[in-house]
C-alpha cells in the first residue's frame, strides 16, 4: 500500500527537506504532493484525499490550525503532523486531534519516530474486512469502520460514508476483526482509533466532521474495554 501524503509549507527548502527525509525513510511507501499555499491545499481537498498530512503552522494569511480544522470536517482520523518553530502552538494544535508536533529543524531523529507511529496507526498491514449481504460482496478497510452493532442476527457496520449490513454471529465477527477493535457491550464492538471520550457507561466515537455517536458500555465489558482502549491509545500517542 502507498501512503498519500500532503506536505504544506510556504518555504520551498523546508518542504523539500521533509520530502527528502520521507523518501529516505522508504521511497516506495509514500506518494507525496507539496503545497506552498494553504489555500491551494484546501482547494485541492475539495476533490482529493490524503492518508497523512505534514503541515507548517505559520503562514502569512492562514494558520496550519485552520487548515487542520478544514481537514477534520472531511476526515476525522487521518494523522496530522505539525511542523513549527514555536512551542506555544502546541495547545491549539492538539485541539484539532493532532497526531504529532515536531519542532524545527526537522531531522531524521524527530520525523522518523512520528512516521513509525503514523504507519502503525494507519494499520497498513491489516487485511480488509470482507463480507457479503444480499449476494453482494464488500471489502472495507478496517480503519474506516467506526463500530459494529449487533441487531439480532444482523451486524450493522458503521463507517463515515454510510452503514452496511451483513449476517454474522458475534463469535465469527470477533474472529474476523483485528486488535484495534474492542467489544464494549453485547451489541457493540468499537474501533479504538475513532474513540474520542470514554466514561463509566458510554463511549463517544467520532463519525465525520464534528459529528459524534454515543455508544453504551455494559458493566460486563467495562474493565476490559477501558484497559484495552487506554493501552491502544497510548501506542498511538
Amino acid at each position: 500500500m502507498v501512503i498519500r501524503v500532503a506536505i504544506c509549507d510556504d518555504v520551498p527548502d523546508l518542504a523539500k527537506t521533509i520530502e527528502d527525509l520521507m523518501l529516505d525513510y522508504d521511497s516506495s511507501l509514500f506518494e507525496i504532493d507539496i503545497f506552498y499555499s494553504p489555500f491551494r491545499l484546501i482547494e485541492y481537498l475539495e476533490a482529493h484525499t490524503y492518508d497523512l498530512f505534514v503541515l507548517d503552522i505559520e503562514f502569512p494569511d492562514l494558520s496550519g490550525i485552520e487548515i487542520a480544522e478544514t481537514i477534520r470536517r472531511h476526515n476525522t482520523s487521518c494523522p496530522i503532523i505539525f511542523i513549527t518553530s514555536f512551542k506555544e502552538y502546541m495547545e491549539k494544535a492538539f485541539k484539532v486531534n493532532t497526531f504529532d508536533y515536531i519542532l524545527k529543524p526537522v531531522t531524521k531523529a524527530s520525523l522518523y519516530p512520528a512516521l513509525d507511529r503514523a504507519i502503525k496507526y494507519l494499520d497498513l498491514d491489516s487485511s480488509k474486512f470482507m463480507f457479503t449481504f444480499n449476494k453482494v460482496f464488500y471489502s472495507l478497510s478496517f480503519s474506516e469502520i467506526i463500530y459494529f452493532e449487533k441487531n439480532k442476527r444482523s451486524v450493522l457496520i458503521h463507517t463515515p460514508s454510510g452503514t452496511y449490513e451483513t449476517i454474522l454471529p458475534t463469535k465469527t465477527l470477533l474472529s474476523k476483526i483485528n486488535e484495534h477493535f474492542v467489544q464494549v457491550h453485547t451489541s457493540y464492538i468499537v474501533n479504538i482509533r475513532h474513540v474520542k471520550q470514554i466514561s463509566h457507561n458510554t463511549i463517544i466515537a467520532r463519525l465525520s466532521g464534528k459529528d459524534t455517536v454515543e455508544i453504551p458500555i455494559s458493566r460486563k465489558y467495562i474493565d476490559h474495554a477501558r484497559t484495552q482502549i487506554l493501552m491502544k491509545l497510548r501506542d498511538f500517542i
